[in-house]
């Protein structure tokens, strides 16, 4: 459960944990792109709107850009992630690197990150001992692309979830053998990632069998194709479309969900709760008079 900050509610509102996106990488289709001397206002926006993680990357995996050098994409994430560090304290939130390469993983955390969120699946089999020898937490997530490169059609797994599971499984059973705690992992279905927009749907459907590791899971849906397929939206107009695959879901306290906008994503939750009976509102409540009216551009 997260205590909410900003509405008007009296109670603890039922909410997976917010990651909250801060992207480093000009390249990223989502925009908002921050540097060192703007992160630290960005990520305190971002924990004032709900979110209890802050995710930094500095490399996208849109697949029509190349791949970059690893010292760039380490110049552009570790120095966030060390700005973080040292303005929200040892004791501060966690602070997640989305990287798939071992090296920028290693020099984030000794700048201050605590969860490595590698969306390739662990493809790097360094990554195994930089989560090992930290003790940090990690996400092993279903992808069975190459980083950067689009899967043809004929590429595509026959069973998503069948396959998810196996790959999955099989990666925690690489992570264990290297003396990682399955405590310290959570598992990503992977949406959009190796998958087309029906092979999402499918795993979106099928959760259940994802949990079968007892480990929380991360869902990174914001902004993600499969929402701009079945709407046509672009990036940009595909908030609606996430609030609706979350009022399908049945997330838990313990799961993780990777946003570009905690609040809007807070907000849902709050109202869902207020409405389902699980927080109270002021029986006094009224509208402020300066939230009546439309703002001024």
């Amino acid at each position: 459960m997260s205590e909410v900050q900003g509405p008007v509610v009296s109670g603890v509102v039922p909410m997976p944990r917010l990651m909250a996106v801060l992207n480093a990488s000009p390249e990223s289709f989502s925009g908002g792109v921050v540097d060192a001397g703007d992160v630290v206002e960005a990520a305190r926006r971002h924990l004032d709107d709900g979110a209890s993680i802050l995710d930094i990357g500095g490399q996208s995996l849109r697949t029509d850009q190349e791949e970059l050098p690893v010292e760039v994409e380490a110049a552009r994430s570790v120095p966030l992630v060390a700005a973080c560090r040292a303005a929200f304290g040892a004791d501060g939130p966690d602070i997640s690197v989305d990287t798939y390469r071992a090296p920028v993983a290693a020099a984030a955390v000794e700048a201050g990150a605590t969860i490595v969120n590698d969306p390739s699946g662990l493809r790097d089999p360094d990554l195994l001992s930089v989560v090992a020898s930290t003790g940090v937490r990690v996400v092993v997530t279903y992808n069975r692309a190459r980083p950067k490169v689009r899967l043809d059609a004929s590429e595509l797994a026959d069973d998503p979830v069948t396959d998810g599971v196996a790959v999955v499984g099989e990666r925690i059973d690489r992570l264990v053998a290297a003396g990682v705690d399955p405590a310290r992992v959570l598992v990503d279905p992977g949406p959009d990632l190796g998958k087309s927009p029906a092979q999402t749907v499918q795993i979106l459907r099928s959760l259940p069998a994802f949990r079968s590791f007892g480990c929380p899971l991360l869902l990174a849906l914001s902004r993600k194709d499969v929402i701009g397929a079945v709407l046509s939206r672009p990036p940009g107009e595909r908030a609606a479309g996430l609030d609706g695959i979350l009022a399908a879901l049945d997330l838990g306290a313990e799961d993780v969900i990777r946003v570009h906008e905690p609040g809007v994503v807070r907000d849902f939750y709050v109202m869902r709760a207020v409405v389902a009976g699980d927080v109270d509102v002021p029986v006094d409540l009224e509208l402020p008079v300066h939230l009546r009216h439309r703002r001024p551009s």
